[in-house]
């Protein structure tokens, strides 16, 4: 063609996968230009054949008998869509499920906070246990001691009583029957 024809004419250049081409040969067209220009000429189209808003989406006007060079994307998408949405809204489930763990872990976190503040300082409880050990030794020392002197108490009371009999009186030393004399009478 001259260059006076393509006047109102834009020259692109692209690259497709050779199986797309091969698709296009397939379905008789011979030239690429006549391929591009047919498939514009279909995505501008809604299926009225009136141009198309080119802010809509190209899937939702077009008729599914007119898709091009023999594409099945549309009817994939379509039967994708419930699958999809079970999908959204086994999602959503498990998103509320999460919530109201993560909820969960939040309140049993506050309520462990309160158990730490509440708690004695380490420093403190150490010094009361070291006290309270203390003590405790300190307690039975003490009872050993009573134990000790309840024993002792036992024991002076038999002698108190061993005293007290009259045995103790044949202990004593007995009275001679002589006289004795003083010491310094010698003769």
């Amino acid at each position: 063609m001259p260059p006076e024809d393509h006047k109102n004419m834009k020259k692109i250049q692209c690259w497709i996968p050779l199986a797309t081409w091969q698709q296009i040969e397939s379905k008789g067209y011979t030239s690429p230009t006549i391929a591009v220009t047919k498939a514009f000429e279909l995505l501008l189209r809604d299926s009225h054949g009136s141009p198309k808003n080119p802010l809509k989406s190209q899937y939702s006007l077009l008729d599914p008998h007119e898709i091009p060079y023999g594409s099945t994307q549309i009817p994939k998408i379509s039967q994708e869509i419930p699958e999809l949405k079970a999908i959204t809204e086994e999602q959503k489930a498990k998103i509320e499920d999460y919530k109201t763990q993560v909820r969960a872990l939040n309140t049993e976190i506050e309520r462990l906070k309160n158990v730490v503040m509440e708690a004695p300082e380490p420093i403190e409880l150490a010094k009361l246990q070291e006290r309270n050990e203390g003590l405790n030794l300190l307690i039975s020392e003490k009872e050993k001691r009573i134990e000790d002197l309840t024993k002792y108490k036992e024991d002076i009371g038999a002698f108190a009583n061993y005293f007290k009999s009259d045995k103790t009186k044949m202990l004593e030393a007995p009275a001679s029957a002589e006289k004795k004399r003083p010491w310094y009478k010698f003769w």
